[in-house]
């Protein structure tokens, strides 16, 4: 994972000569785009981009069994080429409201970058197969710092009867993101998601799902706040997820590092690494905080064997399992504070601090210590926490931090 770190960073680092354009309006920035461009770097000024949606069939499906199924969907903005950067003003005051299921496209592009803007305005495409997000890249290299995405939730009917809303983020196959300082806020499904062959650094964003809506209930929060699925890898650190029907979630054959997030105020579980019966996730789960979950605190499944499975260490975990209604396992875990459901062999498990956590059965596992002991466990790391702004608006810090 550190190799996957680093190769990420330098391609996002590229040196090049490009063409400056200034934009002002939706039309002007559209035009930019009918084809395929090359080392343009777009800034845009303060004000309101209402985008036009244009159809496609796009060539795979990120998220379907067979990956070759095409898709009908819609786009805001179709970036293809090489070296496109979107740029706002630093207080985010360009606006763009994409009404489309795929907000800003990235495909086939060589370094993109989208920087300091507000994406808003998704609409949920009618085909439920669709991967429907603010932002989606496939086969590109992209950077997404500094950005507002917000609100994209999509029409209440057309989402309550697919299922699926609007992402923030969606990586499909092909892409190797980096994605920091974003604040992806009251999105209607998955904060970010990744998919096959997926690669991304995921570092010091705030994702908070504010309505906690879950099934077909329409609102933000809906799905994973940062979930991982098929072969996608990843580096997910320092991040604040909050507020979501479920936490992060490793899945399938998933490699990630999830170290020093804090997971809080989640509908379900806070962590999971689940192998979904067919694969082998990889996943080193290290000094993260799972805060206030209806259901388990972190799951961990993944039957078959294989080398270097991962660990689950130095994590704190409090105040979960509260929600009678998932006291059965059927619905998602064992009702615990960390349901090992299947450990392969050499998976670590060491170190985790757990207070104050229901259980559903006096036979399931009880880890807790006292508060006293609890304080004194953790006081060092809560003020490494607060250190860090990503991190201002925990609730598990204002609880806890002396």
């Amino acid at each position: 994972m550190v190799k996957l770190f680093i190769s990420i960073t330098c391609l996002t680092l590229q040196a090049f000569s490009a063409t400056s354009v200034t934009v002002q309006d939706a039309a002007e920035l559209q035009r930019l785009f009918q084809f395929p461009v090359g080392s343009l770097v777009v800034t845009l000024m303060p004000g309101t981009y209402h985008l036009t949606p244009s159809y496609i069939l796009d060539s795979s499906c990120g998220n379907c069994e067979d990956a070759s199924t095409k898709v009908e969907a819609t786009v805001g903005l179709h970036l293809r080429g090489r070296q496109i950067h979107l740029i706002g003003p630093a207080d985010k005051s360009a606006i763009i409201h994409t009404h489309a299921g795929y907000g800003l496209y990235f495909e086939d592009c060589d370094d993109g970058l989208v920087e300091n803007l507000t994406i808003t305005g998704g609409q949920r495409d009618t085909n439920g197969m669709a991967t429907d997000a603010a932002v989606v890249a496939k086969n590109s290299v992209v950077a997404i710092r500094n950005n507002l995405i917000t609100n994209n939730i999509g029409d209440s009917a057309t989402v309550a009867k697919k299922v699926v809303g609007v992402m923030g983020i969606c990586g499909r196959e092909g892409a190797v993101l980096t994605i920091s300082n974003n604040e992806i806020i009251r999105n209607s499904w998955d904060g970010i998601a990744l998919y096959r062959s997926a690669l991304a650094t995921i570092e010091n964003n705030v994702v908070d799902g504010v309505d906690k809506a879950r099934g077909a209930q329409v609102g933000g929060g809906r799905g994973v706040g940062i979930g991982v699925t098929w072969n996608a890898m990843a580096t997910i650190r320092q991040n604040l997820v909050t507020r979501y029907w479920k936490g992060i979630g490793l899945f399938v054959d998933a490699n990630g590092v999830v170290e020093q997030n804090i997971v809080e105020d989640i509908l379900t579980w806070g962590i999971a690494y689940w192998d979904a019966d067919k694969g082998m996730p990889v996943g080193f789960i290290n000094k993260n905080v799972i805060y206030k979950t209806g259901a388990c605190g972190a799951s961990i499944t993944r039957t078959r064997e294989g080398e270097n499975p991962g660990l689950f260490t130095d994590n704190i975990i409090v105040g979960t399992g509260q929600n009678e209604k998932y006291d059965s396992p059927d619905y998602y875990c064992y009702q615990c504070a960390l349901a090992l459901h299947a450990v392969p062999k050499g998976f670590l498990i060491e170190g985790n601090i757990f207070y104050n956590n229901r259980r559903a059965t006096a036979d399931l596992p009880d880890y807790d210590i006292s508060r006293d002991k609890f304080e004194a466990a953790v006081n060092d790391r809560c003020k490494e926490l607060a250190s860090r702004p990503v991190f201002r608006r925990s609730v598990f810090l204002k609880d806890f931090l002396r």
